[in-house]
């Protein structure tokens, strides 16, 4: 790792983004922009963990906005996903609502929700050489893809067959 505190003025253009030790807080890493550090501090990963330590702070994603929106992306669109699995396995049941309105609400839903998830991870990808987010981006853009085919699919099917 560069130091983010150069000795002289020539080795400014040395220092890349990325994660660096806190000077604040011992244990502690903050995203570095080459200039000046943005975001919260996290502890710094184990040697020993799952994940490399390199791997850990790749799936952080640092003072890179559209990746926090797209790791929040994650969640809903796994819920989106669940959700259509339920309202199409006719577990839900709304009085006065007919049951494929309830399906294709469903499906738009998670069909929706997937494509946001895919907007703010491709967003946190362009964004991610200098505010961090890479891995955590690119898994957000490939769920919301995976998961956001099936029901976009279904309501093409759906709408090219007539209804349900």
């Amino acid at each position: 790792m560069s130091t983010p505190y150069p000795d002289d003025e020539d080795d400014l253009d040395s220092v890349r983004p990325g994660w660096e030790p806190d000077p604040e807080r011992e244990g502690y890493e903050r995203w570095w922009t080459g200039e000046r550090f943005l975001g919260a501090a996290h502890r710094e990963p184990q040697p020993f963990s799952a994940l490399s330590p390199d791997a850990a702070r790749s799936m952080r994603p640092g003072p890179n906005r559209d990746a926090r929106f797209a790791r929040a992306g994650i969640v809903a669109t796994l819920l989106g996903f669940l959700g259509q699995a339920v309202a199409a396995s006719g577990l839900v049941r709304i009085p006065g609502v007919d049951s494929s309105a309830v399906v294709l609400s469903a499906l738009g839903l998670a069909a929706l929700t997937a494509a946001v998830t895919v907007v703010f991870a491709a967003r946190g990808l362009r964004r991610a050489s200098a505010l961090g987010g890479r891995a955590i981006s690119s898994l957000a853009l490939g769920i919301g893809i995976v998961l956001g085919l099936a029901p976009v699919l279904l309501l093409v099917a759906i709408g090219i067959g007539g209804g349900l």
